[in-house]
């Protein structure tokens, strides 16, 4: 029984030696994994499992899924002990960069090292940078306008700092400040007028409650 398969040639290759050369050399290159879209398929710490999303082809044009790419290292904005990191999620889309050299000993050392074996653009030395072709609007959004102005939407932003926070300029909410859960601040309150009248007169009880409510209204507590 004969079976018909069919090649990545053509005989527009067998036309001559230089085609044939030419041949040759796109069936190399075709095997150098360079750059292509990939999705999340599994989450690690600061790895990620993911499937290229460009198939594959047989010679009669027909699509082949990849296989997974495993522990490929995520792309953070580093400097030091400081770092600006977004976990990947699973259905993420974003992009495999793969390296000339075996990267293996350097994931491993965390520093310059001999290649772990000679191969090259292989599948196994990719590095992940997200953020390509999104499937859904962001609700969580770090935003800088074109006048540099800075905007944060997100359902909860916490903050764990070892030290101080230090604003400098005005502070605007439209709800409350809390402590441990508990309100210290909200809203403006009403005015209050200072104690006036009254058959009853303590002079030194009505000052004092008059530098209460100037310092209330002082620190807008009151209007």
């Amino acid at each position: 029984m004969t079976e018909n398969v069919t090649g990545f040639g053509s005989l527009a290759y067998a036309q001559d030696d230089m085609s044939l050369m030419r041949f040759i050399a796109r069936q190399e290159m075709n095997g150098l994994a360079t750059t292509t879209l990939v999705e999340v398929v599994a989450v690690d710490s600061d790895t990620v499992d993911v499937k290229p999303l460009v198939k594959q082809i047989d010679g009669a044009g027909s699509g082949i899924d990849h296989g997974i790419i495993h522990g490929l290292p995520v792309h953070a904005i580093r400097a030091g002990a400081a770092v600006i990191g977004i976990t990947p999620r699973v259905g993420d889309i974003g992009a495999a960069l793969f390296c000339h050299s075996d990267i293996s000993s350097v994931k491993a050392n965390k520093a310059a090292s001999v290649p772990g074996s000679g191969r090259r653009y292989d599948w196994s030395d990719g590095l992940y940078i997200g953020g390509f072709l999104p499937k859904a609007a962001p609700t969580t959004i770090i935003e800088i306008d074109a006048n540099d102005n800075v905007s944060i939407t997100a359902p909860k932003v916490k903050l764990a700092v070892t030290d101080a926070v230090e604003i400098t300029g005005p502070v605007t909410t439209d709800t409350e400040y809390r402590v441990d859960g508990t309100k210290v601040v909200g809203a403006r309150g009403a005015a209050i007028t200072d104690p006036t009248g009254g058959s009853t007169i303590d002079t030194e009880a009505r000052t004092a409650i008059g530098s209460i409510l100037s310092a209330l209204r002082a620190h807008g507590l009151i209007a």
